[in-house]
């Protein structure tokens, strides 16, 4: 049986890691995620803006790879991502490398990230999408990466604006997680994702 893939979008710190994270120890063969910000390109190959590495636009971003290992899942592949998830790489924020893991294809694969609805060639795997919304100030004190105030208000806060945002309208569910505790949102997005199974 061929996974079903449901695209986890928001900004930045709206809880698209935690809730895969949550929801996985929970349903762990069931359940499978992916993360875009593997998918972030070296750094001499992302674009600048401002004179910063802009690491909010699209083009930081090989979608292909992702196209491609999102199709080995759908044929019951398992592929191997170079990856600094918190949960498959707990040693990243040390050491700053990527290490190659193995990740299985299951009956659901969650695949999260700022911009997972950009790109038409990833979106066509989805059967449905979801989108947390929550506002920046509260999402900013979230982040972990790329503090630095200047980076907010010059690259952060436009590429939010000119590109994230706008791929709300591709998610089929849209959350506002504002009010919501940690178990709220997985109550709330469980029963849309499992729905599948």
């Amino acid at each position: 049986m061929k996974p079903v893939f449901i695209g986890i979008a928001g900004g930045t710190g709206s809880g698209k890691s935690t809730f895969c994270t949550a929801i996985h120890d929970k349903y762990p063969d069931t359940v499978g995620f992916v993360h875009l910000d593997d998918y972030f390109k070296p750094s001499t190959e992302v674009p600048k803006f401002e004179g910063m590495e802009n690491w909010d636009h699209p083009d930081a971003l090989d979608f292909n790879k992702l196209a491609q290992n999102l199709s080995e899942l759908t044929q019951g592949k398992s592929v191997i991502i170079n990856t600094k998830s918190g949960r498959f790489n707990p040693d990243f924020p040390n050491t700053g490398k990527r290490i190659p893991i193995e990740f299985l294809s299951k009956p659901i694969m969650l695949v999260e990230g700022f911009l997972v609805l950009w790109d038409k060639k990833v979106r066509v795997f989805f059967t449905t999408s979801i989108w947390f919304d929550l506002e920046h100030n509260t999402r900013w004190a979230r982040r972990v990466w790329f503090k630095g105030p200047i980076y907010e208000e010059k690259v952060l806060i436009p590429m939010h604006k000119k590109f994230v945002e706008p791929t709300k309208q591709y998610a089929e569910h849209v959350i506002d997680v504002s009010n919501l505790t940690k178990e709220q949102v997985l109550e709330k997005v469980e029963k849309i994702v499992l729905a599948f199974l």
